[in-house]
Protein backbone atom coordinates (compact mmCIF):
# COMPACT_ATOMS: atom_id res chain seq x y z
CA UNK A 1 0.00 0.00 0.00
CA UNK A 2 2.29 2.86 -1.45
CA UNK A 3 -0.92 5.46 -0.16
CA UNK A 4 0.22 5.62 3.25
CA UNK A 5 1.14 8.27 4.89
CA UNK A 6 4.66 7.13 5.87
CA UNK A 7 4.59 6.40 2.08
CA UNK A 8 4.18 10.51 1.28
CA UNK A 9 6.81 11.32 4.44
CA UNK A 10 9.26 9.06 2.47
CA UNK A 11 8.29 10.74 -0.85
CA UNK A 12 9.13 14.39 1.10
CA UNK A 13 12.65 12.94 2.13
CA UNK A 14 13.47 12.02 -1.75
CA UNK A 15 12.11 15.45 -2.91
CA UNK A 16 13.81 17.08 -0.48
CA UNK A 17 16.90 15.42 -1.31
CA UNK A 18 16.92 16.34 -4.48
CA UNK A 19 15.89 20.05 -4.12
CA UNK A 20 19.38 19.71 -1.92
CA UNK A 21 21.10 19.61 -5.06
CA UNK A 22 19.66 23.13 -6.20
CA UNK A 23 20.12 25.34 -3.93
CA UNK A 24 23.29 26.80 -2.49
CA UNK A 25 24.18 25.74 0.69
CA UNK A 26 26.02 28.56 1.66
CA UNK A 27 27.29 31.86 -0.03
CA UNK A 28 30.36 33.73 0.68
CA UNK A 29 31.25 37.26 0.30
CA UNK A 30 34.58 38.96 0.39
CA UNK A 31 35.64 42.31 -1.54
CA UNK A 32 37.55 40.05 -4.39
CA UNK A 33 35.37 36.93 -4.09
CA UNK A 34 32.04 35.81 -4.44
CA UNK A 35 31.55 31.67 -3.54
CA UNK A 36 28.56 29.83 -3.31
CA UNK A 37 28.95 26.43 -2.28
CA UNK A 38 26.92 23.57 -3.75
CA UNK A 39 26.52 19.85 -2.65
CA UNK A 40 28.11 19.21 -5.99
CA UNK A 41 30.66 21.90 -6.06
CA UNK A 42 32.43 25.33 -4.89
CA UNK A 43 31.81 27.78 -7.76
CA UNK A 44 33.65 31.71 -7.53
CA UNK A 45 30.89 33.84 -9.31
CA UNK A 46 33.49 36.62 -9.06
CA UNK A 47 34.44 38.94 -11.96
CA UNK A 48 37.91 37.83 -12.59
CA UNK A 49 38.73 39.12 -16.18
CA UNK A 50 42.31 38.05 -16.25
CA UNK A 51 41.77 34.78 -14.31
CA UNK A 52 43.91 35.92 -11.20
CA UNK A 53 42.42 34.25 -8.53
CA UNK A 54 44.06 36.38 -5.45
CA UNK A 55 41.87 34.73 -2.69
CA UNK A 56 43.01 31.48 -1.66
CA UNK A 57 42.62 29.83 -5.12
CA UNK A 58 45.18 27.07 -4.43
CA UNK A 59 44.11 26.52 -0.75
CA UNK A 60 40.73 24.84 -1.61
CA UNK A 61 40.14 21.36 -3.18
CA UNK A 62 37.37 21.76 -4.66
CA UNK A 63 36.40 18.28 -4.98
CA UNK A 64 35.86 17.75 -1.43
CA UNK A 65 31.80 18.72 -1.82
CA UNK A 66 31.69 15.63 -4.08
CA UNK A 67 31.31 13.46 -1.11
CA UNK A 68 28.68 14.71 0.16
CA UNK A 69 26.75 14.85 -2.97
CA UNK A 70 27.47 10.58 -2.91
CA UNK A 71 26.38 10.83 0.31
CA UNK A 72 23.06 12.63 -0.44
CA UNK A 73 22.44 10.37 -3.29
CA UNK A 74 22.50 7.29 -1.21
CA UNK A 75 20.11 8.93 0.97
CA UNK A 76 17.58 9.54 -1.66
CA UNK A 77 18.04 5.67 -3.05
CA UNK A 78 17.27 4.41 0.46
CA UNK A 79 14.82 6.59 0.90
CA UNK A 80 13.19 5.03 -2.99
CA UNK A 81 13.57 1.26 -1.48
CA UNK A 82 12.22 2.02 1.45
CA UNK A 83 9.00 3.45 0.10
CA UNK A 84 8.72 0.13 -1.71
CA UNK A 85 9.56 -2.20 0.86
CA UNK A 86 6.07 -1.30 2.35
CA UNK A 87 5.41 -5.06 3.42
CA UNK A 88 8.06 -5.36 5.32
CA UNK A 89 7.84 -2.35 8.04
CA UNK A 90 10.57 -3.47 10.54
CA UNK A 91 13.04 -3.65 7.65
CA UNK A 92 11.26 -0.05 6.67
CA UNK A 93 11.68 1.23 9.68
CA UNK A 94 15.56 0.02 9.98
CA UNK A 95 16.37 1.58 6.51
CA UNK A 96 14.57 5.17 7.95
CA UNK A 97 17.15 4.78 10.80
CA UNK A 98 19.88 4.13 8.73
CA UNK A 99 19.36 7.20 6.39
CA UNK A 100 18.72 9.45 9.68
CA UNK A 101 22.44 8.61 10.36
CA UNK A 102 23.70 8.89 6.83
CA UNK A 103 21.30 12.59 7.33
CA UNK A 104 23.26 13.39 10.37
CA UNK A 105 26.72 12.75 9.05
CA UNK A 106 25.37 14.81 5.83
CA UNK A 107 24.72 17.87 8.02
CA UNK A 108 27.81 17.27 9.97
CA UNK A 109 29.72 17.01 6.89
CA UNK A 110 28.46 20.42 5.72
CA UNK A 111 29.08 22.43 8.16
CA UNK A 112 32.75 21.12 8.31
CA UNK A 113 33.15 22.11 4.93
CA UNK A 114 31.59 25.05 5.48
CA UNK A 115 34.14 26.02 8.31
CA UNK A 116 36.72 24.70 6.33
CA UNK A 117 36.01 26.76 3.36
CA UNK A 118 35.70 29.85 6.32
CA UNK A 119 38.76 29.81 7.40
CA UNK A 120 40.10 29.18 4.04
CA UNK A 121 38.71 32.24 2.55
CA UNK A 122 38.98 34.31 5.52
CA UNK A 123 35.28 35.43 5.06
CA UNK A 124 32.05 34.42 7.23
CA UNK A 125 29.37 32.27 5.31
CA UNK A 126 25.51 32.95 4.61
CA UNK A 127 23.63 29.98 4.83
CA UNK A 128 20.77 29.46 2.31
CA UNK A 129 18.45 27.28 1.38
CA UNK A 130 20.49 24.51 0.81
CA UNK A 131 21.33 23.42 3.86
CA UNK A 132 17.68 23.33 5.71
CA UNK A 133 16.42 20.13 3.34
CA UNK A 134 18.98 17.50 5.14
CA UNK A 135 17.12 18.40 8.53
CA UNK A 136 13.83 18.61 7.32
CA UNK A 137 14.80 14.86 5.63
CA UNK A 138 15.43 14.11 9.49
CA UNK A 139 12.22 15.16 10.66
CA UNK A 140 10.25 13.62 7.60
CA UNK A 141 12.00 10.40 8.63
CA UNK A 142 11.02 10.42 12.30
CA UNK A 143 7.77 10.91 11.88
CA UNK A 144 7.88 7.99 8.31
CA UNK A 145 8.34 5.85 11.54
CA UNK A 146 6.30 6.80 13.87
CA UNK A 147 3.67 5.99 11.30
CA UNK A 148 5.17 2.83 10.63
CA UNK A 149 5.24 1.61 14.34
CA UNK A 150 1.56 2.57 14.37
CA UNK A 151 0.96 0.40 11.70
CA UNK A 152 3.31 -2.50 12.97
CA UNK A 153 1.49 -2.38 16.31
CA UNK A 154 -1.98 -2.46 14.66
CA UNK A 155 -0.97 -6.03 12.52
CA UNK A 156 0.49 -7.26 15.42
CA UNK A 157 -3.32 -6.72 17.51
CA UNK A 158 -4.98 -7.71 14.43
CA UNK A 159 -2.64 -11.32 14.54
CA UNK A 160 -3.83 -11.57 18.10
CA UNK A 161 -7.56 -11.30 17.65
CA UNK A 162 -7.17 -14.05 15.45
Amino acid sequence: MIQRIQSVFLFLVVIAGIIVFLFPIATYYSEDAFFKFFLCSVRDFAPDPFNEMASGGGQINWLYPLGLAILQSIIVLIALVAIFKFKKRLLQIRLNYINVFLNVMLVGGIFYLSTMLEESLGVTARYGLGGIFPLISIILLFLANIFIKKDENLVRSANRLR
